[in-house]
Formats: C-alpha cells, sequence, structure tokens
C-alpha cells in the first residue's frame, strides 16, 4: 500500500519536473547560444568580413582594374606622346630661328659665295681685294667693324662700320661697282683710285696668283 501511493506520487510529479527540465532548457537555448550557434555566427561573421573585402576589392578594381590600368597607359603614353610632340616642334622652332639668324663665318670660301650671291662682277678679283685689304682678315678695320675693303664716309673720312661682314660686301656693290660701265676692271680701279698706293693693282693680282 505504502509503494503504491509512492508510485502515485512520482507519477504526478513526473510531469511537472520534465515540463520544468524543458522549460529551462528552452529559456537557456534562448539566452545563451549553444557550440553550433556560436560555429554559425563565427561563419556569418567570417562571410560578412570577406564580402566586405570583395567589395572592398571591387572597388579598387573599378578604380585600378586591367582595363582601368589599360586606360591609364594610353594616358600616359599620350602624355609622353604630346610631350615628344612639342619638344619636336619646338625644336624645329629653334632651328628655323637659329639658320635665320645664323651668319656665316668669316673664311675665303665663305667670302667667295657671298661676293657671288650679291651679283657682284670680277668675284676673284674682288675677294683678292678683300685679302689685300684687310691682311687676310687680320687687320682692326676688319675684327672691329667688319669692313673688308675699307670702305670710308666721304663725308667724314672716317671707315664704315658694320654689323656683319656680309654687310660690307654688299655694301661694295652699291658703293663701288655699281659705277663701273665696262672694260679692264683693275684699269677702272686705278682710274676712280680706288686706293692710294699706287701698286695697288699689282699687289691684286699678285694675291690672285695664290688663290
Amino acid at each position: 500500500m505504502r509503494n503504491t501511493i509512492l508510485i502515485s506520487l512520482l507519477l504526478m510529479l513526473l510531469p511537472v519536473s520534465v515540463s520544468a527540465q524543458f522549460y529551462t532548457i528552452t529559456r537557456d537555448s534562448e539566452i545563451l547560444p549553444t557550440e553550433r550557434q556560436k560555429e554559425a555566427y563565427k561563419h556569418v561573421e567570417k562571410d560578412a568580413t570577406e564580402g566586405k573585402k570583395d567589395k572592398m576589392m571591387s572597388k579598387d578594381t573599378l578604380i585600378v582594374g586591367p582595363d582601368n590600368q589599360k586606360k591609364l597607359g594610353n594616358n600616359s603614353r599620350n602624355s609622353d606622346r604630346k610631350a615628344s610632340l612639342k619638344t619636336e616642334q619646338q625644336k624645329k622652332t629653334d632651328d628655323i630661328t637659329k639658320s635665320e639668324n645664323h651668319l656665316p663665318e668669316l673664311t675665303i670660301p665663305n667670302l667667295y659665295k657671298e661676293i657671288i650671291r650679291n651679283g657682284i662682277l670680277y668675284p676673284k678679283i674682288v675677294l683678292a681685294q678683300a685679302i689685300l685689304e684687310t691682311g687676310w682678315f687680320r687687320s682692326s678695320v676688319c675684327r672691329n667693324m667688319h669692313n673688308l675693303f675699307g670702305l670710308t664716309n666721304p663725308h667724314t673720312g672716317k671707315y664704315y662700320k658694320f654689323n656683319h661682314w656680309t654687310e660690307s660686301v654688299r655694301a661694295y656693290y652699291t658703293k663701288v661697282q655699281y659705277k663701273y660701265k665696262g672694260g679692264n676692271y683693275l684699269l677702272w680701279l686705278e682710274e676712280i683710285r680706288y686706293a692710294e698706293n699706287q701698286n695697288y693693282t699689282v699687289s691684286v693680282v699678285q694675291i690672285l696668283r695664290q688663290l
């Protein structure tokens, strides 16, 4: 009889205990995550972090991606090409300016070419005159005044001063030879008293033999 009563009490209390235990497990599971839940949370966090990294990498790829790298390379090459073209154009401009401003050096071949270029008659005789007048281009009048033919101003008696020796070649034609009307040129030089030295034409001929 006593055993029967104990059994009955146990049967009555059992559902309450199970219910309480089930309630405790359920409540704890809601508040405290299980190991599986912890692992799941870790995976979620990892996925979220990797997702952010992927987005950042995708942004970086958009900024410096293969296509953009190609564009940047093209832009760089275009800039270099433009700079190169600009340099070439500047160089051409400088070369043109130099060629325009460049004047020939005083040498016998250059002087002879300049005499012919100005349409002066008897260029070898005139060349010999320049050599004689300047002492082979060493006189002070030649060096300081660029005057190759001893040309003087009839009003002042002073030597003409030129900016470059080529100007004196042109002046020889406009101030001397324009008067020539024909005949023996050496005799004509004596007639117009080109030089005070009576042996002037003889000295010119001597230089002609050296040329």
